[in-house]
């Protein structure tokens, strides 16, 4: 795995994506995200929370009209709501995400920034393996033990289950 998606989304739709209910994120603004990418699920307040993880079955560029006719079963929004989050957008994205984890633990943020030195983004960022590695350990709810070497950054460090 190059590297993997840290997607922020509102509580309602990480619970949906994790139900199997919401298959496609819908996004104004999205990079390349190829096929097979690990996306994983950070719920946004008031949960505060890495929830579980998917993995991008596809993603196509599209307008809101072609949205709305393609994926309204799929995306768990009205078409009101969808309209107004796009209003003015002449492009936007559409996530397609396959194989929802939910994990048995919910890794809540203070753990995060406490072990991982990290933030979510306001809609999304890129995570390296060894930090998946270490988010899908504390999921998993395995202890984690973080080993630190000369001249290794601490979000380099390898996790080590105990």
């Amino acid at each position: 795995m190059n590297r993997a998606l840290l997607l922020s989304v509102r509580p309602r739709f990480a619970q949906a994506l994790l139900d199997g209910t919401k298959t496609a994120e819908i996004r104004r603004r999205f990079p390349d995200v190829p096929a097979g990418t690990t996306v994983v699920l950070y719920s946004s307040s008031p949960d505060k929370a890495v929830l579980g993880t998917m993995c991008v079955e596809s993603l196509v560029r599209s307008t809101a009209v072609e949205i709305w006719r393609d994926y309204s079963e799929e995306i768990g929004i009205e078409e009101a709501e969808l309209a107004e989050y796009l209003k003015g957008a002449s492009e936007c994205s559409v996530l397609k995400l396959i194989e929802p984890n939910r994990w048995a633990n919910a890794v809540p943020l203070h753990e995060l920034r406490r072990l991982l030195h990290l933030q979510p983004a306001q809609s999304f960022r890129y995570l390296n393996s060894r930090e998946v590695a270490k988010l899908t350990a504390l999921g998993a709810n395995e202890e984690v033990k973080v080993v630190e070497f000369p001249g290794v950054t601490r979000t380099d460090a390898i996790p080590v289950m105990a």
